[in-house]
């Protein structure tokens, strides 16, 4: 019997527990969620404040009465003192370890009034100043969120002195241990301040914080810390502060509060910081010489790359004064692929990359990445398994920061029709003429595109040309300007479809434009102009709008007059490493003694070879 009796007595106890837990909840009127309840810390009102929240009860609120969550993120709670008024509290969840909250004052309800959030929170101010609330038992957190990277730092405390101390020791750690079975490395970083001469508030010291999670208000990027190596609860908690749009400063609060936090650079508290790579990575290998210099990375937001013999330096902007900058380094090389160290943003760990480069040619690098890993060997990194394993691709291009001119693929004079998003307009290179121009006749206007220079390496695009001539067949309208220029400074064959890039210094956009050309017909060329200095693998030789990444789409036909002296050449890129440029090469015949006496020489015979000419031709 005493066997069977165990199980009803438990079972008693548990019918019991539930039904006292119904009543409380009865009685109180809401239920405190768990992310809320516990020990809390804050700085209000100028002094220490110690704060318990319970299942049901707030310390110096009172008792629970209501409640309303938002999104399980925001609460609002109303408490019911002993002398019967009756508080609203707002509470924002910033995370496991932070609150944040605004209240009212103490208000007295009518005797017959209902109780509700409602009622009760009608004079809440959401604009009133935040107070922040500190678990006294927090969990740290991972820091990769907060703070990720490595910095030299230059700091200042309004507070304390004038001025900003700038020690080149003076440095931020806050790096991942991977696959690290000791979490608590990952969930804590450190701040070393330096002395600066002359300025009597600086100290040497390391500073351990352990990290409580971070949370955003609009571009504002807040995270609160803990100090370790802190038992006084006014010094432990400190909350910082970044802005997505400025990369440059730290703000750091001086007091156990972020209401204090407004911007970075206004902060009681700042730093500013300068990313630096924690490692040194000695190259293995030497990248071709021609690729030396200073390129654009078309996609990457038209990066900075600065190129020598063993380092790939990239530095990208992804906002008016902010940069990123990361360098690769040279380890191995076979064929056309090359295993690259890549030191990251932060600089906290290395990885390592392979290129797959084709031969230099024009003013114009191709090249495919493929996926960073973390393992120190060519046969892993540099598999072709590793590159994106698409369908269709393209290489992504390096173009030359300071291009040189190359003789274009499509030359001569040609009418054309456009049709697109951004057609060619008609505009004076320039601004204002220095004199009126004279008003001539027209008795046809074309859209012209030519290509009629010496060597044949500037494209003039004129929107409206006269083409009128007068009785000699000499052109009319001899004043005006084309309304663009470009130089070419590339072109190849890719994917069946041949390619072009243009440089264009007045251009408000891109400098550099990719188009897509292809000849139609004997004297018929169609071509695209792409949006920006790549074209879309989806854009061919028809496409006119942004969808395929076109601006523009123009047809070509032929039309040279006997006075243009404008030959039509076309090349498709099919192989872009010949030299079809024409020289004209001036033999030189002044120097010394010796060169008078070769030149003489060489003199006499051409002429004795001109009389026999001569005398042939006459007989």
């Amino acid at each position: 019997m005493g066997f069977i009796k165990k199980p009803n007595i438990l079972l008693y106890l548990f019918v019991s527990i539930c039904v006292f837990s119904a009543f409380s909840l009865f009685v109180s009127g809401c239920n405190i969620p768990f992310v809320i309840r516990g020990a809390w810390f804050s700085w209000e009102n100028g002094k220490e404040t110690l704060t318990e929240i319970n299942a049901d009860s707030m310390t110096r609120k009172g008792l629970c009465v209501d409640m309303k969550d938002d999104y399980h993120v925001n609460y609002t709670l109303v408490f019911k003192r002993s002398d019967g008024c009756y508080t609203c509290v707002k509470f924002l969840v910033r995370t496991v370890n932070v609150l944040e909250k605004i209240e009212t004052s103490c208000i007295h309800l009518k005797q017959n009034e209902e109780v509700t959030v409602e009622r009760v929170c009608m004079g809440l101010n959401p604009d009133q100043q935040l107070s922040t609330l500190f678990s006294e038992n927090y969990v740290p957190v991972n820091c990769r969120s907060s703070l990720e990277g490595v910095w030299q730092f230059a700091y200042q405390n309004r507070f304390r002195f004038t001025g900003e101390c700038n020690h080149p020791d003076a440095q931020i750690r806050s790096c991942q241990t991977a696959g690290t079975q000791f979490l608590i490395t990952n969930q804590k970083f450190n701040i070393t301040y330096k002395r600066c001469q002359g300025m009597t508030e600086t100290f040497d010291g390391v500073v351990e914080y352990s990290c409580l999670g971070d949370w955003f208000v609009d571009k504002n990027h807040y995270f609160a810390v803990a100090n370790t190596k802190e038992s006084r609860k006014d010094e432990k908690y400190r909350c910082f502060l970044k802005n997505r749009d400025d990369d440059l400063y730290i703000g750091v609060s001086i007091t156990a509060e972020c209401n204090t936090l407004k911007t970075p650079e206004k902060s009681p508290e700042r730093l500013r910081i300068n990313p630096v790579k924690s490692e040194v990575v000695e190259p293995g290998c030497r990248l071709p010489q021609n690729f030396t210099g200073e390129w654009i990375n078309t996609a990457n937001i038209d990066a900075d790359v600065v190129i020598n013999e063993t380092h790939i330096t990239e530095t990208w902007y992804p906002d008016e004064g902010r940069f990123r900058r990361t360098i690769y380094v040279c380890r191995e090389q076979r064929d056309t692929r090359v295993m690259m160290a890549r030191l990251t943003v932060d600089g906290c760990q290395k990885d390592f990359v392979c290129f797959d480069f084709v031969p230099q040619h024009h003013n114009v690098i191709r090249y495919r990445r493929g996926v960073a890993v973390i393992r120190d060997d060519f046969h892993t990194v540099c598999s072709w398994v590793q590159f994106p394993n698409k369908e269709r691709w393209k290489y992504d291009l390096f173009l030359a920061k300071y291009p040189v001119a190359v003789r274009c693929p499509v030359a001569g004079k040609f009418n054309f029709t456009q049709h697109g998003d951004i057609p060619f307009e008609t505009r004076i290179l320039g601004g204002v003429t220095l004199s009126p121009r004279p008003n001539t006749y027209c008795k046809q206007n074309i859209s012209d595109f030519s290509v009629c220079d010496t060597e044949q390496k500037e494209i003039a695009i004129d929107e409206t040309y006269c083409l009128s001539v007068d009785h000699l067949g000499r052109p009319v309208d001899i004043y005006s300007d084309p309304d663009y220029k470009m130089k070419c400074i590339g072109y190849w064959k890719e994917n069946l479809k041949s390619y072009l890039i243009t440089y264009d210094e007045l251009d408000p956009f891109s400098k550099y434009r990719c188009w897509v050309y292809q000849r139609a017909d004997l004297n018929r060329v169609l071509m695209s102009q792409a949006i920006g200095p790549f074209c879309d693998l989806t854009q061919d030789v028809t496409s006119w709008n942004y969808t395929e990444g076109a601006a523009v789409a123009i047809e070509m036909q032929e039309y040279e007059r006997e006075r243009d002296q404008c030959p039509m050449h076309f090349d498709d890129g099919s192989n872009p490493w010949i030299k079809s440029e024409s020289y004209i090469k001036v033999f030189s015949y002044y120097g010394g003694a010796d060169n008078i006496h070769v030149s003489s020489y060489i003199g006499l015979i051409t002429i004795v070879a001109c009389l026999m000419n001569y005398i042939i031709l006459q007989n």
